[in-house]
């Protein structure tokens, strides 16, 4: 389909059923660009948690979800790089301290 000149409609963006989604989207996106882990490494993940599901019995998959393979995704990589479990550094006025991962 051909879209007008003037539209700036971009039919490659990304598309969300639920705020949610959009949120783990940009969450994935966000933490490999502040360097927390390479985008590489999140979309191995996202190809292994679907190839989970793959293999999976057909009655015991469940309803195919994208985001949910995503959200599973992030997790592992954010549990592997322990985002979540180091200790928040602060300064004098309790603000997190930017520091190298």
């Amino acid at each position: 389909m051909k879209l007008h000149e003037t539209c700036t409609t971009d039919q490659a963006a990304p598309q969300f059923e639920h705020e949610w989604q959009r949120r783990a989207f940009g969450l994935a996106v966000a933490l490999s660009e502040f360097r927390h882990y390479d985008w590489s490494e999140f979309q191995q993940a996202l190809i292994d948690t679907i190839a989970e599901w793959e293999r999976l019995p057909e009655d015991e998959r469940g309803e195919w979800q994208y985001y949910d393979h995503w959200v599973s995704a992030l997790e592992k990589v954010v549990d592997r790089h322990q985002l979540l479990t180091r200790p928040v550094e602060t300064d004098d006025h309790d603000h997190a301290v930017a520091h190298d991962h």
